[in-house]
């Protein structure tokens, strides 16, 4: 009896080890790991083009997997260096933008604008000195381009893993596409033996799902860009292409991302209407700025994302919004942009591995798990 607890104490004891070293090694490798993360996605996001082509025959040629690959890889790439190409000349030129910006003269016209605005409701002019300091101190905080500064001395220092990291993915992307089915033997290995007829019979559907959902974002951060760069444009503003990325991008952050590329787009707006680069009036501009983005973000939420994620995730609202809350608690904004897919994942793995569970079945009603 002794040496029977005592064999399992032991045991305990080597498992809790095993699983503290095996994290301990996932920590060690974390950079890899992210770098087959984000190859997956693309190869997920290149994966329709690379079916079409080589399952055509063109003029009786026929197109195999690897030049598909290549071609569609090649293709990526153009896009990417199309981007840079009209990104970063006007990126330098809202640098130099910001970089003339005057923290104090903006915080003063927005505390005329302000008192006018109280003044016209209340009829009395109210006195700027109770949250005056506060304000200037946190205008001062969040306009501090010593932090920009030393940021960008960092991301230079950085360069080399830079190129390493985007060597890497690029290698592993092409041989993503070329072998169909290569992520998928990947996670075959480290699954029991039990699991894998499981892990084979819900794979099709993750991948489509994945491939939709990421294929979604391209397209809903392109139309953001797209929407915002015209609508700034309209009112006068030049190089509006960084605002319109920048706001893209952000737009992945859910809730808190649009607030923050309106928040961009009305600093450097309003500091280019001190600069006397618009002939409209400082309030006039800002109620015109917050005006295009959230007439954008309406057509977001109302259109964009409806369309183009509801095929994809079937899920309701308020469940992605309990989902997206509990990341955010948990990990923070990048908690936040993961949360959706990490949780499509979630309920297709539990739909096809518990489903007797009643929890299971009332979140999952909506999937088809029996697609190809």
């Amino acid at each position: 009896m002794k040496n029977s607890i005592t064999t399992t104490v032991i045991r305990s004891l080597f498992i809790i080890a095993l699983i503290v070293g095996l994290l301990l090694l996932l920590w060690s490798v974390r950079y890899t790991i992210i770098y087959i993360l984000v190859a997956a996605i693309l190869a997920l996001i290149g994966k329709p083009l690379v079916d079409l082509l080589s399952n055509r025959h063109w003029k009786k040629i026929k197109i195999n997997r690897s030049v598909a690959a290549a071609f569609t890889l090649l293709l990526m790439l153009a896009i990417f260096g199309g981007l840079l190409g009209v990104f970063i000349p006007s990126l330098v030129s809202e640098l130099e933008v910001l970089s003339e910006i005057d923290v104090n003269e903006i915080f003063e016209q927005a505390e005329v604008s302000l008192l006018d605005f109280q003044e016209r409701l209340t009829g009395k002019r109210p006195a700027p000195e109770g949250n005056k300091k506060l304000l200037r101190t946190t205008a001062e905080r969040v306009l501090n381009f010593e932090n920009v500064s030393n940021t960008f001395e960092s991301l230079v220092a950085g360069l080399g893993n830079l190129v390493f990291a985007l060597f890497s993915v690029v290698f592993m992307t092409f041989f993503f596409l070329k072998e169909q089915n290569l992520f998928r033997n990947i996670i075959l290995a480290l699954v029991p033996d039990t699991y894998e007829g499981k892990v084979l019979h819900v794979a099709p559907r993750l991948k489509k799902t994945l491939s939709r959902y990421f294929i979604g974002l391209v397209l809903q951060v392109s139309l953001i860009t797209s929407l915002v760069s015209i609508g700034l444009s309209a009112i006068g503003f030049e190089n509006t292409i960084v605002i319109g990325f920048f706001a893209g991008l952000l737009n992945l952050i859910p809730y808190i991302g649009p607030i923050i590329g309106m928040s961009f787009g009305l600093i450097l707006g309003l500091s280019q209407s001190i600069a006397g680069e618009f002939s409209v009036a400082f309030p006039t501009l800002a109620v015109l700025i917050i005006c295009v983005f959230s007439a954008i973000q309406l057509l977001d939420n109302f259109v964009f994302q409806p369309l183009i994620f509801s095929s994809s995730i079937n899920a309701h609202p308020l469940e992605i919004f309990i989902v997206i809350s509990i990341a955010a608690t948990v990990a923070g904004i990048s908690g936040m942009i993961v949360a959706v897919p990490t949780y499509s994942v979630i309920r297709l793995l539990a739909a096809e591995f518990f489903p007797h569970v009643k929890l299971v079945r009332k979140l999952t009603a909506n999937l088809k798990l029996h697609d190809p």
